[in-house]
């Protein structure tokens, strides 16, 4: 019972009650409630304010719209405004009647800003002033209107419905009506955005509050206050949704109701800052006040006790895998008072006895195999190549050649000096060439005029260190293969170059012109599990493999490839690597 106690699911469950129960119950019974019946209450009055207002609006721009229809269908004024052939003063009176009918309909609509009269017979432009404005702002008005009424496809479009557009730095909802037929006349009215939020003006929004009116994107079409910049907009998805939300602007959370007119394309939004809403709740201002100080404390106790608990037996447990990574194999974890780490450290701890053991019999295992496989090359001796150099010896000794002879054994007591003699691991790559150039030499005083070799190697490459006899299992098999009995002569090559793609590796190419090797084998060579089929088959091969495997781990790479025109070819992708004191 006692050690149940200490274990962690234990001590993790206090540690949660003790802090959620306290936080819950204040948060909970001294806020949500009260918070969300305020948010709610607002929501819903002023929901119903500002969609009144929006179709109070639609009302207002409607009857708008039936006195422009009415002005081109029935006022005597307009339709002379029609007909060819008026005198300039029965042209001047006319526009006057319709210019006097639409100030004292505008008198009565204090949302028109402006009525505008247009007719064709004389290409002439009527408008009514607009209070507080320039004659440089007017004439910016009169040019976007003169540019409209000569466009057909905006025309159409005006004519059918309210459109918002954006004149002199400012956004307008625009309506004509005329008569396309003969002369045609029109007579428009422009609505100032701003002026039709005017009825919301006298809204005690507080501090940072104001009553926007935005397109379906969110962009603001009315002048915002100086709580809301220029760059203020509001989140299009929530807008189609035509109810309240929240979002924040600048890192201050905004309370937004919000109705969208459908026909005319804009939203009439009423912004208010969250904080204020929640003004008048004293007792659940000192909570929200209070609270961040409360919650602050507990999770300084929560984090002193997590980190002494957990996290530091954790970090201790990644310290001591970095450490084991680095080859520090003494690392041992401390003991821990809680029941699951002190289980885990013990067995990390035993781990790392049971890796370091298990290294160093791998590390024996790897040399002992290299020791195998190094004296298994060593022992390769083919009796063949022996008999055939002795013959050729007594050839040449039978033809008093004794320059020949004298070359020949020099060769091969070369050869095989090397073969019994080297018994290190590495040798320079100068020393390997040197070794095939003596195998080579003797193989053709055997084949003479039918057989020709070449080696290349770099000069900064031969003192780099290479595996011991890595290249010659290449180069036999190239002999015992390649050679055949037609009359072109058989040619191999042999060179070693730096990588130009990677300047720390070599590349070594052993390849030949004899009768080369089918696709079928060429995959089979190439494979990474390569196993010769049968102990003399290509043992050579495999051997090189595994003990470039071992050696650079993955570093180094052959290819087996057919040569152009004809024969093999073996290509060795080697690190570059030079003895100490060596370059």
């Amino acid at each position: 019972m006692k050690n149940r106690k200490n274990s962690l699911g234990v001590r993790l469950v206090q540690l949660f009650a003790a802090i959620t129960v306290p936080l819950l119950t204040v948060l909970f019974a001294g806020g949500y409630y009260a918070k969300q019946n305020v948010l709610d209450q607002v929501s819903r009055s002023y929901q119903n304010l500002v969609s009144s207002n929006l179709q109070m609006m639609e009302s207002s721009l409607g009857d708008i719209t039936i006195n422009l229809v009415d002005i081109v269908d029935h006022d005597e004024n307009f339709l002379e405004l029609t007909s060819p052939g008026l005198s300039d003063s029965e042209y001047f009176f006319a526009r006057m009647g319709l210019m006097q009918r639409n100030q004292a309909y505008q008198a009565y609509y204090h949302s028109v800003d402006m009525f505008y009269l247009y007719s064709s017979v004389n290409d002439t432009l009527t408008l009514s002033n607009v209070l507080g404005t320039t004659e440089d702002y007017m004439d910016e008005v009169r040019a976007s209107i003169t540019e409209t009424v000569h466009n057909r496809d905006q025309l159409e479009s005006l004519q059918y419905k309210w459109t918002l557009v954006k004149i002199a730095g400012d956004y307008y909802l625009n309506r004509i009506a005329g008569n396309d037929l003969g002369s045609p006349a029109y007579i428009g009215a422009l609505i100032r955005i701003d002026s039709l939020r005017s009825p919301l003006g006298n809204l005690n929004l507080q501090s940072g509050g104001d009553v926007l009116i935005v397109d379906n994107d969110g962009n603001i079409l009315t002048s915002p206050s100086e709580a809301l910049d220029y760059d203020f907009k509001l989140p299009r998805e929530e807008l189609s949704r035509n109810a309240s939300f929240s979002f924040s602007h600048a890192g201050v959370k905004l309370f937004v109701v919000s109705s969208q007119s459908a026909a005319l394309g804009i939203n009439l939004s009423v912004v208010i800052p969250a904080s204020e809403l929640l003004q008048g709740l004293n007792i659940f201002q000192m909570i929200i006040n209070v609270l961040p100080f409360f919650i602050l404390i507990i999770l300084l106790v929560y984090l002193y006790y997590f980190r002494r608990m957990v996290i530091r037996p954790i970090l201790d447990l990644l310290g001591g895998i970095h450490r084991i990574r680095k080859g520090s194999m003494e690392t041992q974890l401390p003991s821990s008072n809680l029941l699951e780490f002190q289980a885990l450290n013990q067995a990390f701890n035993s781990m790392v006895v049971e890796i370091q053991d298990l290294k160093i019999d791998v590390y024996e295992e790897r040399l002992h195999v290299q020791k195998a496989e190094m004296k298994h090359l060593q022992m390769q001796i083919n009796p063949h190549f022996f008999l055939n150099t002795l013959n050729i010896v007594f050839q040449l000794a039978d033809l008093q050649r004794y320059e020949l002879v004298k070359k020949t054994v020099r060769h091969l007591v070369q050869y095989f000096r090397f073969m019994l003699q080297v018994k290190e691991n590495s040798i320079t790559l100068g020393q390997e060439m040197e070794h095939l150039n003596n195998y080579l030499e003797i193989q053709k005083m055997r084949y003479q005029q039918s057989f020709d070799f070449r080696i290349t190697v770099a000069e900064d490459l031969r003192s780099a260190v290479i595996p011991s006899l890595i290249i010659q299992p290449f180069v036999e098999n190239a002999m015992l293969h390649g050679i055949s009995l037609k009359t072109e002569k058989f040619c191999l090559n042999i060179s070693a170059v730096r990588s130009e793609e990677e300047n720390d590796t070599m590349i070594v190419d052993i390849s030949d012109n004899g009768k080369g090797s089918s696709t079928q084998k060429l995959q089979e060579l190439n494979a990474l599990d390569y196993t010769p089929g049968t102990e003399e088959g290509h043992i050579g091969i495999w051997n090189v493999k595994q003990r470039l495997t071992m050696r650079y781990n993955g570093r180094a790479g052959i290819h087996f490839s057919g040569n152009e025109p004809s024969g093999f070819r073996v290509r060795m992708i080697l690190p570059i690597e030079y003895a100490e004191g060596e370059r």
